[in-house]
């Protein structure tokens, strides 16, 4: 009989197809604006990564080469050794005039005084008389002592006028804090530029509320004092030290900077500002770049005792040769542990004042600065638009090896950049923000990238299901192609056995096995269950009768073919293939529980759950829908008949869970037309 082939069934195609040109116009968006978000972040919060800057410029002056103190300043200091042999601090003030005295008969350029003297010496005889005078009610006359005598701070202002002397003095910006009452101080001439070399309207430095100075007597002997302020940055290091202050209308210098001043024999100074910001201090020839609050980037030159000790005690003794302070500076202060005033700084966490001071005068001593240049957050900018913009481009059309590779290039070229700056032109340019713009450009596009592959990945497979799934139901349709009469039975026993699946899996023997990923895939395979019909002859195939022993025994073959056919696909794509469910169906669905089916007359639980769920909803099937041989039968029928074979020809657990959902199987069959009411 010739075979009866039905009209083509209509089709819908679907491409899948990624554009990898509209992928790149989306990274290429995306990075253009994270660049500019993160250039506008930059703009309004420049300091947002200050701190991380701070560590690098820490780290680059720690290896700054040949970073060495200069040998016109000398230290002398008010040492443990000292106090040792003259007793503790604060010494009688003829003591320290003596000290004073023997220092500038040494013949220094300049001597600094980082100590205050702001009470007046309780030593002094007239007034441990007048004490006991007072306690006593006796009248101790004083007047055949000579007046240097009766008053110790006669004999240091005595001193002090004779020498190169600066005195310290601190301001206080907290108008709580303890002032003196009476001040004498010397305050310096000072001009202003703006752009354009006009002159400026105001100042712009950091304002005192009250000062700590020395006693009037004292400091009416010297001709210039200056500051002893320090400034630590948030972090509690000291990298910078303001020098001038502004101190009712009237501008101050550090200690650092009058000792300087004195030295060069100048008391004016020239600020120059830029956009209202000063940026530059002017005096005899030296430049000093400064920030907005008149303070100077530090360059320390290293871990505490850099600089030229001297001890106190070795210049009362005379044990000291002239040459060690003839024409240098002198900074008089302590490196005591109970009088030192301890910093910390990028080298050393326990750092003398008096040495930070020293520092400051090396640096305007030598002119060797570190500077903080105007430019610098315009260049930042500049950077992070253009390496934002390659990068993006980078990754845009470059696979990921070769982007984490240019990030990493861009990352290191930025280091040895601001280090060359550093290092070679003495400029701080912080690259903090400009990495973490970069890292976060290329974090935040790699992600979106990895979207972008992800979606292409998730539509390719489904393209790949698709194609999978066409490829089953046009191997199915060789069979039903062949039969007018076999109509949807391959979809309908495609539904029958995921509804009986999704109803055993509920059993304890099955609920391991019987997963959603393997119910789908037997749905699939059930597909194939009667591909081995391709080889069945058509006479015997559309046979409208029964079949004779000989006939039976071709049509029993279909089970082996189709499980041959299948096997050689399993051997090309691996037993974790869907095919290896389908070609266990298509070898057992003709097994009966009681051992009487074929091919191999399996019996029980020797028979795979996938082919003894075939069996069941392939039998159900068969007879509710019409055959060539047969009318199709009443769904009552089909399940009077399937109960009677309970533990003969059907597995009894399928057999109960296909009577508790028989009714969603007649709605199945009732969409297809082809059950009897």
């Amino acid at each position: 009989m010739a075979a009866q082939w039905k009209k083509p069934v209509s089709c819908d195609y679907r491409l899948l197809a990624h554009d990898e040109r509209s992928e790149s116009r989306h990274l290429l968006l995306w990075g253009s604006l994270a660049t500019l978000f993160l250039a506008l972040l930059f703009v309004f919060y420049p300091t947002l990564l200050q701190p991380l800057d701070w560590l690098y410029h820490d780290l680059l002056l720690k290896n700054f080469p040949d970073n060495r103190a200069s040998d016109r300043l000398v230290i002398v200091d008010l040492d443990e050794k000292s106090l040792n042999r003259y007793g503790q601090w604060p010494w009688p003030r003829y003591r320290v005039a003596e000290l004073f005295s023997k220092i500038n008969a040494m013949q220094p350029a300049v001597i600094g005084i980082d100590v205050l003297f702001s009470e007046p010496d309780q030593t002094s005889v007239g007034l441990v008389l007048k004490g006991l005078g007072d306690a006593y009610q006796r009248n101790l006359a004083l007047d055949r002592l000579p007046r240097s005598l009766i008053n110790n701070d006669l004999a240091l202002a005595e001193v002090l006028s004779q020498g190169p002397f600066v005195m310290g003095n601190k301001f206080h910006f907290n108008p709580n804090e303890k002032s003196s009452e009476r001040c004498m101080l010397h305050p310096v001439k000072v001009s202003t530029l703006s752009q354009g070399g006009k002159p400026a309207e105001n100042f712009g430095l950091p304002e005192s509320k009250g000062v700590l100075c020395n006693l009037p007597l004292l400091a009416e002997r010297v001709q210039a004092s200056g500051f002893m302020n320090f400034s630590p940055d948030p972090d509690g290091m000291m990298r910078r030290l303001p020098l001038l202050v502004q101190y009712q209308g009237e501008v101050f210098a550090s200690l650092g900077l009058a000792m300087v001043m004195k030295l060069k024999g100048t008391d004016h100074l020239i600020l120059k500002k830029e956009k209202n910001h000063l940026h530059t201090i002017f005096f005899k020839g030296n430049s000093i770049p400064v920030d907005r609050f008149g303070q100077l980037l530090v360059k320390f030159r290293g871990p505490q005792r850099s600089f030229q000790y001297l001890s106190a005690a070795d210049i009362m003794a005379g044990r000291m040769p002239a040459e060690r302070l003839r024409g240098r500076l002198v900074l008089f202060g302590t490196s005591a542990t109970s009088l030192r005033e301890l910093r910390t700084t990028p080298f050393d966490p326990i750092f003398p004042g008096v040495e930070a001071h020293a520092t400051v005068i090396d640096n305007l001593l030598t002119g060797d600065f570190i500077t903080l240049p105007g430019w610098a957050n315009g260049l930042v900018l500049l950077v992070i638009l253009v390496l934002g913009l390659l990068l993006t481009t980078v990754i845009a059309f470059f696979p990921s090896a070769f982007c984490f590779l240019t990030l990493l290039v861009f990352t290191a070229g930025l280091g040895l950049m601001t280090r060359q700056f550093f290092f070679g032109m003495g400029l701080f340019i912080g690259p903090a923000f400009p990495i973490a713009a970069l890292v976060t450009t290329y974090l935040f596009l790699t992600l979106f990238k990895f979207r972008l592959v992800e979606k292409k990945n998730i539509n390719g497979m489904k393209q790949l299901l698709l194609t999978q799934d066409t490829a089953i139901e046009t191997l199915a349709s060789l069979t039903e192609y062949r039969s007018q009469e076999t109509g949807d039975h391959i979809n309908r026993t495609k539904r029958y056995i995921k509804l009986l699946a999704e109803k055993v899996r509920h059993h304890d023997k099955y609920k391991f096995l019987l997963t959603d990923s393997y119910i789908e895939l037997l749905s699939k395979a059930a597909s194939l269950h009667d591909i081995g019909k391709v080889a069945t002859p058509d006479a015997i195939l559309l046979k409208p009768g029964p079949l004779n022993t000989d006939e039976f025994g071709i049509m029993k073959a279909h089970t082996v073919i189709g499980r041959d056919v299948l096997q050689s696909s399993i051997c090309k794509l691996g037993d974790h293939s869907f095919l290896t469910i389908a070609a266990e169906i298509a070898y057992t669905h003709h097994e009966k529980w009681d051992g009487s089916g074929y091919p191999q007359c399996l019996k029980g639980e020797a028979i795979p759950i996938s082919g003894r769920m075939m069996s069941l909803v392939d039998v159900y099937d068969a007879l509710t829908s019409k055959r060539v041989y047969q009318k199709s039968s009443p769904h009552v029928a089909a399940c009077d008949y399937i109960k009677n074979k309970k533990a003969i020809h059907f597995d009894p657990d399928l057999v109960d869970a296909f009577l508790e959902i028989h009714e969603q199987f007649r709605s199945i069959a009732q969409e297809f037309d082809d059950i009897q009411k």
